[in-house]
């Protein structure tokens, strides 16, 4: 999927609003799938919080969408609540834009450049290489216009 047009989706959000990918275009956008129940994922929630509460990335460009595949709202909030995460979390509620990007494990986490373009993306999580790739994956798509 790399060098390729990011698929456009349209999810509720956790509070209750429509986000389209597409309406971010002209901003890099990390795009994570995860579940509340994987491993992994809960491994690499904090960073991906962190990178998304950066105000110095925000400012430069960035957006996570932390994307949760087919729990209920309820389920989410809870864990988020718990865990005192604040990036946006989507629900794929039906496993659309999973499907989409043909997720086969969790989490999945992808780059998407400005121009709305696949930059970088990789699935499962490595706490001695992904937080890195994924901040020099950041990094990189920011510095391009």
């Amino acid at each position: 999927m790399v060098g390729k047009p990011a698929e456009d989706f349209s999810l509720q959000t956790i509070d209750g609003h429509q986000q389209k990918l597409s309406d971010l275009k002209g901003s890099v956008v990390i795009v994570d799938f995860w579940a509340t129940w994987c491993p992994p994922c809960r491994e690499s929630l904090p960073n991906l919080n962190r990178l998304g509460s950066d105000p110095a990335l925000s400012g430069r460009g960035l957006k996570v969408l932390a994307v949760d595949s087919q729990e209920s709202g309820e389920v989410v909030k809870n864990f988020l609540d718990t865990n005192h995460y604040t990036m946006p979390v989507l629900l794929d509620s039906h496993g659309d834009a999973e499907r989409a990007y043909d997720v086969s494990g969790l989490p999945t986490t992808i780059v998407v450049g400005r121009d709305g373009v696949v930059k970088w993306a990789t699935v499962g999580f490595d706490p001695q290489t992904t937080e890195s790739q994924l901040s020099a994956a950041v990094e990189k798509a920011l510095s391009e216009k």
